[in-house]
């Protein structure tokens, strides 16, 4: 009779893992369909959540450079304390889980607890899975899932994951990590495509579809937006007198000085050569002039490569009122800016008469 009953143990925990990894292949299916990197974690989230219910998640990317575990994605309980924690790889349980390849799953009451945990946040109250995130011969991250005691919903019983859930959570991981991996490049080269290779700044083509957008949308809301054009003067002369080299720590050296003195919303970017332009959300004449004064009293006031004396020239227009499409906007502040390179350099012009 026990071996009866042993036997219709094991099949009904066999089907319930069979009807697991069907719906995992097809939550994954789902998972890879989203387009981005946000998209695709949330998914995964959903997914999982969907075939093994847990209380918490996270998910680590591996910095093999800095030797450490860095929290891309968290939800449920204790994420801001999730987020600003990044498990070393050498002494950590997650950093095991990385080093030797493998699912590590630890219920309440386990020794390994005690050797790490995350600040402000309860120990040995909880079940946990550890997952790697397998890509080929790379592991690039971990699934970790959580059953916490004083979760909604789990309050009566002790948080538990079983052997046939641990398992789930580790197939689902395998599946997972190429969804991630996949979502991650596909971000990189979009990324890339909207760069600038020198400076790090957004690049030409991103300048024109992010103006197009803020013009659409200004024009929605009712509401300015400004564009501010500027030129290193004599960059020229730079490259002549110490080298390219030095004219391109110039140029890097100039986009961070325009980054550090924006507002967070505003849009810095290279359109080319020594041609920068910052696209500014919602500022109307006033707001655009002093930000383009600024901008060049602090080119003004920098330190420079090989001890250069750098100016820049700026020219700046609003929308709506000098024009309401890209082009027309970006003419406007460019003849703007060429006005400026007139007038002597190293200054602002608003309109031209």
């Amino acid at each position: 009779m026990a071996d009866l009953l042993g036997e219709r143990m094991q099949a009904v925990s066999a089907t319930r893992v069979v009807r697991g990894l069907e719906s995992i292949i097809d939550a994954v299916a789902g998972v890879l369909a989203e387009q981005s990197l946000d998209a695709t974690l949330e998914g995964m989230s959903r997914a999982l959540n969907g075939i093994v219910p847990f209380t918490s998640l996270a998910v680590y990317e591996v910095d093999a450079e800095r030797r450490e575990l860095v929290p891309v994605f968290a939800e449920g309980q204790y994420v801001e304390e999730t987020m600003a924690d990044a498990p070393d790889i050498d002494d950590s349980i997650t950093g095991k889980v990385v080093r030797f390849r493998q699912m590590v799953h630890l219920e309440p009451g386990h020794p390994w607890f005690g050797r790490y945990i995350i600040e402000g946040t309860p120990q040995d109250q909880e079940a946990i899975v550890f997952c790697p995130l397998i890509v080929g011969d790379r592991v690039i991250g971990t699934l970790n899932v959580w059953r916490e005691d004083s979760a909604p919903g789990f309050q009566s019983r002790v948080p538990s994951f079983s052997p046939e859930e641990a398992q789930l959570i580790r197939r689902f991981a395998t599946l997972a990590a190429l969804a991630y991996d996949n979502a991650r490049r596909r971000e990189l080269l979009s990324e890339q495509a909207r760069t600038d290779e020198l400076t790090g700044l957004f690049n030409r083509r991103h300048f024109h579809e992010r103006l197009a957008t803020e013009l659409a949308r200004a024009q929605r809301e009712d509401v300015p937006v400004a564009l501010v054009l500027l030129d290193v003067d004599d960059f020229k002369r730079v490259n002549d007198e110490h080298g390219h080299p030095v004219g391109d720590q110039v140029l890097i050296a100039f986009g961070g000085v325009l980054s550090e003195h924006v507002r967070a919303g505003d849009v810095v970017c290279r359109t080319g050569g020594e041609e920068f332009a910052v696209v500014l959300p919602g500022a109307d004449e006033d707001e655009a002039s002093r930000c383009a004064e600024r901008l060049v009293g602090a080119v003004r006031s920098a330190t420079w490569a090989a001890d250069s004396a750098i100016t820049a020239s700026a020219g700046v227009a609003i929308a709506p009122d000098d024009a309401g499409t890209v082009a027309a906007l970006f003419k406007a502040a460019d003849e703007c800016l060429l006005a400026a390179k007139a007038q002597g350099k190293d200054r602002v012009v608003l309109r031209i008469a």
